[in-house]
């Protein structure tokens, strides 16, 4: 573990910066699982050791921690000869964060889970069956309050309406050399983003019937905090990314729930 000679990260670690550089090997690409953290010590720890447990390779982990004050680098340190790549810098948000460890990363292909989080079996035996480029590979997560598997395969219609969890997709990095995730979501960016690879015509999406992680739906960001601007901006980006007939149809949605809403029926 070292102190950035350039100033731009607060600390950063790993085997990379001892010259253990993974490489993508003949038919199987060199996967990133990113974890942006921040002062999530009490967690950190297990959604780790699903990373080290996986049997796939080549996979590199890189972990982009906020500035943690709770024990989080230490941690870090603990593990550095374990973790690909980790830094600790104060940061702007998490989505800005997710954008500059996407620059860190090495992988052909990344997928992000969160510090609450826990990779599953379903990571490895995805990443074995091989990968296309410039597909977009998505799977499940279990929900860990719900106790229930969320969502098998989406539409374009089914996308407009809810999102896929992030922690089940496989990003080509081409994705990144096009789009990013846009901070002024500040809960709800990875929908904005998929939205957007949705209506690329670079891109395709890709089912595959496996558990990729589990999810925590209780504490996790995405499950306390509104975003009030994906909230205002949301039927255009309806507009910009789908059909005219998707549109009118989560139009008619919206207009319809109004009420409800007004007197608190529906949230």
């Amino acid at each position: 573990m070292n102190k950035s000679s350039q100033g731009l990260i607060g600390f950063q670690g790993g085997a990379r910066l001892r010259g253990q550089l993974k490489k993508s090997l003949p038919g199987r690409p060199l996967i990133s699982v990113i974890t942006v953290v921040k002062n999530g010590a009490a967690t950190l720890e297990r959604a780790l050791g699903s990373v080290l447990a996986q049997h796939y390779a080549p996979l590199e982990y890189v972990v982009c921690d906020g500035g943690s004050r709770d024990g989080t680098l230490e941690l870090l340190r603990r593990y550095d000869n374990r973790i690909d790549y980790w830094y600790s810098q104060a940061d702007a948000g998490l989505y800005e964060a997710m954008n500059l460890a996407v620059q860190m990363a090495r992988g052909e292909w990344l997928l992000f889970l969160g510090a609450d989080d826990a990779l599953q079996p379903g990571f490895s035996l995805t990443a074995e069956q091989g990968f296309v480029a410039n597909t977009i590979y998505y799977g499940d997560v279990f929900m860990t309050r719900r106790k229930r598997r969320y969502d098998g395969q989406f539409s374009a219609g089914k996308l407009a309406r809810k999102n896929i969890c992030h922690q089940a997709i496989f990003y080509p990095r081409a994705v990144f050399e096009k789009h990013q995730f846009d901070p002024r979501y500040r809960v709800l960016a990875d929908w904005v983003l998929n939205m957007r690879c949705r209506s690329d015509a670079g891109f395709r999406f890709q089912y595959v019937p496996a558990v990729i992680a589990e999810f925590n739906d209780s504490t996790g960001a995405s499950s306390r905090l509104r975003d009030r601007a994906f909230q205002r901006d949301y039927l255009g980006l309806v507009f910009a990314n789908f059909s005219l007939f998707i549109f009118l149809r989560r139009l008619l949605a919206r207009t319809l729930s109004w009420p409800l809403r007004v007197v608190g029926l529906l949230r």
